[in-house]
């Protein structure tokens, strides 16, 4: 348990930390926050909250570095309850570029991404919102010659899926439309599971393209990290502890194989509160040099995406957990107004 002085102490180590990039010394920490105590004493507690692992030293002649058990503690009491907003300016403009793109459920997730990313000045991921099980909402069918069709599932969350199907024998568009029609009626806002217990009779031609309507069903629920736009890499590697080229590529090759964005939405919470993960806390590997702030947004139970923001350990949290809080919130009003809601 941290005494007061010592927490104190602390935090004012990660503050000037993330400000400064460098280690702080206790000298310089005393006279520049103006402490009613010596540096001596300082001193003192820096080396009590090195002992306990909350600050690291480089050397022993150098400053204070945090340690995410450090970071943790001011997370938990200074930035979780820092007066930190974003200018009405900056969510004003956000509000206007969502609006733009609304109509587009891929554009306007990846603005929202983008947003995220400047206000951050750090990395930043947005889903696509997702309803907790896919449900169908229209079933089309389209021929494109006579022995090759597309089907096209649309979704209940706007999400759409194709897949060409070839035909044993030539059918027409009113063909196709017939047989549309008849699935609808029978799998119109269903679930995968729903649809499999379905006892149906069809004929072969109905029945394979109910079939290939539930793979795609079920391919759309197994697929955890589908619609995810990550924006702001260039501002990551602008930061100081990633201007080494091995970690940068480490990182690269973590976003093209889709590793980092799974690391990252693993720790998105289920329910409506800003998530921290800090460094070694993380559960990917690909994410122990960095933190994560993360949350969900969209109309609960019905469908939910996550927007969050990843930089190196030593981010600005407050700001960072400040813009995350009021993306959700912006999001969230936008798929109601859209939804109607």
């Amino acid at each position: 348990m941290l005494t007061a002085r010592a927490e104190q102490i602390l935090n004012l180590i990660v503050e000037d930390y993330i400000s400064k990039a460098s280690p702080i010394g206790s000298a310089t920490l005393a006279r520049e926050h103006n402490l009613d105590v010596s540096p001596a004493t300082v001193r003192n507690e820096v080396m009590e909250l090195e002992q306990e692992g909350f600050v690291t030293r480089p050397h022993s002649s150098a400053g204070t570095v945090p340690l995410d058990k450090g970071y943790r503690v001011y997370v938990e009491t200074v930035a979780s309850n820092s007066p930190v907003t974003i200018p009405p300016e900056s969510e004003a403009s956000v509000r206007t570029e969502l609006t733009d793109y609304e109509a587009d459920i891929d554009d306007w997730t990846n603005a929202a991404a983008a947003a995220l990313a400047r206000l951050v000045d750090n990395a930043a991921i947005a889903t696509t919102p997702k309803a907790p099980e896919t449900r169908i909402r229209t079933v089309q069918l389209i021929p494109l010659q006579d022995f090759l069709a597309l089907l096209v599932v649309v979704f209940q969350q706007a999400r759409i899926r194709k897949q060409l199907v070839p035909l044993t024998a030539p059918a027409d568009s009113e063909d196709l439309r017939a047989v549309a029609n008849r699935i609808n009626q029978a799998v119109e806002g269903l679930t995968w599971s729903e649809v499999e217990a379905l006892e149906l009779a069809l004929p072969p031609l109905e029945y394979m393209f109910f079939s290939a309507t539930v793979d795609m069903l079920k391919e759309e629920d197994r697929n955890r990290t589908r619609g995810h736009y990550i924006d702001g890499l260039r501002n990551l590697f602008a930061q100081p502890e990633f201007l080494d080229a091995e970690t940068v590529q480490l990182i690269v090759e973590a976003v093209e194989s889709g590793r980092l964005a799974r690391a990252i939405l693993d720790e998105a919470p289920r329910e409506g509160v800003v998530r921290v993960v800090i460094g070694r806390e993380n559960r990917g590997d690909a994410l122990r040099p960095m933190s994560v702030v993360i949350t969900g947004y969209g109309v609960p139970g019905e469908v939910v995406g996550a927007i969050g923001a990843v930089g190196p350990v030593r981010m600005r949290y407050s700001r960072t957990m400040a813009a995350v809080r009021m993306m959700s919130r912006m999001m969230s009003s936008r798929l109601e107004n859209v939804r109607g809601v």
